[in-house]
């Protein structure tokens, strides 16, 4: 972990979300499932990312995860959503300090989010599947701006497991 999350964790800026069930993972579609992180039009904020993992719960077919993202700023945001839940990285008992990030499990997105990144597959062969997490570390790298959003995405069919993401919330810039 960078210096920087260090730091942002230390004063209360880093947040953690998750699906609590293994949860199905769409191909890319504005009907979204799996996790999806949204930074809503006027938060002030930018959500710069610092990783996401997937780890498949239920064995099928060969198949991709990654990570997709939206493709234009828009100020209304998601719509029929169920919320994630999302955790302070400075645990202090409590979840009162959520931030502006939006977390959600299901989501009908403004629009289809478009690929940015390979994770990779959580299928080996046609009777094994991977052992680890498949994580996709931005550490900075990716920042959703307000207006957008960042989530899993299959491929070519839909996977079924855990997903997470850890990002920091940071004063957009002057």
């Amino acid at each position: 972990m960078s210096n920087f999350f260090v730091e942002q964790a230390r004063i209360g800026n880093v947040y953690h979300s998750h699906n609590t069930t293994a949860g199905a993972v769409t191909v890319l579609s504005a009907t979204c499932t799996g996790l999806i992180i949204e930074n809503p039009a006027g938060s002030g904020k930018d959500l710069v990312m610092q990783s996401m993992s997937f780890v498949g719960s239920t064995l099928t077919s060969i198949r991709e995860i990654g990570v997709a993202c939206s493709a234009t700023v828009d100020q209304t945001g998601s719509t029929t959503t169920t919320a994630a839940v999302i955790h302070n990285g400075r645990n202090t008992g409590s979840n009162g300090n959520v931030g502006v990030g939006k977390s959600f499990s299901i989501a009908t997105l403004p629009a289809a989010p478009v690929w940015l990144r390979p994770a990779g597959s959580p299928k080996i062969t046609t009777a094994l599947e991977a052992s680890n997490a498949l994580i996709v570390d931005f550490d900075g790298s990716f920042i959703v701006t307000p207006g957008t959003f960042i989530c899993f995405s299959a491929l070519t069919a839909a996977a079924t497991g855990l997903c997470s993401a850890t990002w920091a919330e940071v004063a957009l810039p002057a």
